[in-house]
């Protein structure tokens, strides 16, 4: 009864789709560019562009009681579409000033000539909806009177939306060597097959997200360095640095800072590519310093406790129709076990039971086929495994080893909108008898998801 539900709701959608693009259908026929938030007049006059989607949701399992769905986060541990029933995802809205390069931060270089005139802009972005909870930094725009949750109430658990400033950075190009390129200010890390947070919907043909994304670092508050290091025949190879405030923080708790980093190889028809990207740093929390860092870290202690994340993406077009990718990452959140060490959620006094640390890793293979300009097929399958529970919370804590097969299309309704239905099946592994679906009581769960973006 829930996917019949599900299934009338998606249809809803796409006829109201249908509608709302009728007019921007015309547009695409003519070749015209797609509504814009301010035409063509801000940039024009300031070279600013001014940009946004809307993203509305609707999703349901098949394990959540009904009492249960009209709660938040009840799809959890899916990530994505965290809740049931129809929920507004994001409503954005960006203003940028592009520079003029030959290498995009946090994302390839570009085949074309050496620039060879300085260059510079700025990227700033407010999102309000459900994903404004997990877009938010600690010490940032986490404490607005907007994004208050009630004395007692889990953040997230009702369906209140949320305000973020999810990147808000300047950047530059100088014209060094083969081509430099640096940003400072408050942005997604770049480790990662995924970048978040998503600045345009739609390119990823799936509505929900991996496991993997989950555990990588999201935002972070510092500087980047991005450098082309090789451009000739056998291809072009960046390589990037930088210095971060810890994951999710204006200033660490912990005082110290942490590095991420980046190689990016494209091959010379950009049809094939190949990231290695990595952030290492202390993520405990210092008992001294009030300024806890939950739920980015559980783990309190005097000392340093490293986390770590390295991932290795390699993408390649085996023909025009047709995209794949396989993602392979591995992590570790290091405990030294001693007195004083302890994960919040876990610890026992009467145990002892100090926090001695533990590892994850994943791999996630998916392939996209485009059958026309307008609608894509894409299959993803996923194993993760985090057999200690350190990597995924607080989408769960469970200790277990999570499978995930999803299915999914995109049908590009115009240049100014786009539908996502998705089929989803994850099961667990190695749980132990601990179960992460429907509240603690399943151990697979099938999610049906369906999304409307619509960009201007």
């Amino acid at each position: 009864m829930k996917h019949t539900k599900v299934c009338i709701a998606c249809a809803t959608l796409l006829a109201a789709t249908f509608a709302t693009g009728a007019m921007a259908q015309a547009n695409d026929d003519a070749n015209e560019k797609p509504f814009s938030l301010f035409g063509d007049a801000l940039e024009s006059a300031t070279g600013i562009v001014a940009s946004g989607y809307l993203q509305v949701g609707y999703s349901s399992n098949n394990t959540s009681t009904h009492d249960q769905a009209t709660a938040g986060h009840t799809n959890f541990p899916v990530a994505g579409a965290a809740d049931e029933g129809l929920q507004l995802n994001a409503l954005t809205i960006a203003l940028e000033k592009p520079i003029t390069t030959n290498i995009l931060p946090r994302i390839t270089p570009t085949p074309g000539p050496v620039p060879w005139e300085f260059s510079w802009g700025f990227r700033t972005e407010l999102l309000y909806g459900r994903n404004g909870l997990p877009a938010q930094m600690l010490g940032f725009d986490s404490p607005w009177a907007a994004n208050a949750t009630p004395a007692g109430v889990v953040p997230g658990s009702t369906r209140q939306n949320y305000i973020a400033m999810p990147q808000a950075f300047l950047q530059a190009y100088f014209p060094v060597g083969l081509g430099v390129a640096a940003m400072v200010g408050r942005f997604g890390s770049g480790v990662g097959h995924d970048i978040p947070p998503e600045w345009r919907p739609g390119p990823n043909v799936f509505y929900t997200k991996t496991y993997t994304m989950v555990s990588q670092p999201d935002q972070v508050y510092g500087g980047l360095l991005s450098a082309n290091l090789m451009r000739n025949e056998y291809g072009f190879l960046a390589g990037e640095l930088g210095i971060v405030k810890g994951r999710q923080n204006l200033t660490d708790n912990n005082t110290s800072n942490s590095t991420i980093g980046a190689l990016r190889w494209r091959s010379t028809d950009m049809n094939t590519w190949v990231d290695y990207s990595f952030m290492t740093g202390n993520e405990q929390n210092d008992p001294a310093v009030n300024n806890v860092q939950m739920p980015i870290s559980r783990i309190i202690s005097a000392n340093g406790q490293n986390r770590e994340h390295h991932s290795l993406s390699v993408g390649f077009k085996p023909a025009d129709a047709w995209q794949a990718n396989v993602e392979f990452v591995y992590g570790k959140q290091s405990g030294d076990g001693k007195p004083g060490t302890i994960d919040v959620l876990t610890f026992n006094p009467a145990a002892g039971n100090f926090f001695a640390g533990g590892e994850y890793s994943g791999v996630v293979a998916q392939a996209v086929y485009a059958a026309s300009d307008k609608l894509s097929y894409g299959a993803r399958y996923e194993n993760f495994k985090d057999t200690k529970g350190v990597a995924l919370f607080p989408v769960t804590a469970v200790p277990s080893e999570f499978n995930a097969l999803t299915l999914g299309l995109t049908y590009k309704i115009s240049k100014s909108a786009i539908l996502r239905p998705e089929i989803r099946y994850d099961w667990q592994t190695g749980n132990n008898g601990i179960n992460a679906f429907g509240g603690g009581t399943a151990d697979k769960q099938t999610t049906l998801s369906t999304d409307l973006v619509i960009y201007f």
